[in-house]
């Protein structure tokens, strides 16, 4: 028999958009939505804190609503539990680089670029990693 028990990642995901009620972050527009959003998927890393998809998406809405040392927390927490994550570390080489934290950002871009094949993401860190070098 098939388990047709949806994914732990999926559950919470769709705890996510019941909590926030608008389906995805990005068409949030007012503040307290985007709190709120915040709110459920601070209460969700609570409960799984071993997903390392509920970290980076809180991490995004920590951006989201402008708390970048929260949002940084967040990368580094779902980088640490997946460290072949592309966004994670594509997010931290982007904080890092814009707090002058110049070898944090270096140590990022090349895990980026470990850990994909796409092109667009590997001229990315290669150019962001270029340009740290210099």
């Amino acid at each position: 028999m098939n388990d047709l028990r949806p994914t732990r990642s999926a559950l919470w995901g769709t705890f996510f958009l019941l909590a926030t009620g608008l389906g995805t972050f990005s068409v949030f527009s007012a503040p307290e939505q985007k709190e709120r959003a915040v709110s459920a998927l601070e209460q969700a890393v609570q409960t799984d804190s071993a997903n390392d998809e509920l970290w980076l998406h809180l991490g995004f809405a920590y951006r989201k609503v402008g708390q970048m040392d929260q949002a940084q927390k967040a990368f580094e927490k779902a980088a640490a539990l997946n460290p072949r994550s592309q966004d994670a570390s594509y997010m931290l080489g982007l904080i890092y680089e814009s707090k002058h934290q110049d070898q944090d950002a270096l140590r990022a871009w090349q895990q980026l670029l470990s850990s994909t094949n796409d092109p667009a993401k590997r001229e990315t860190a290669t150019n962001h990693i270029h340009h740290l070098s210099q």
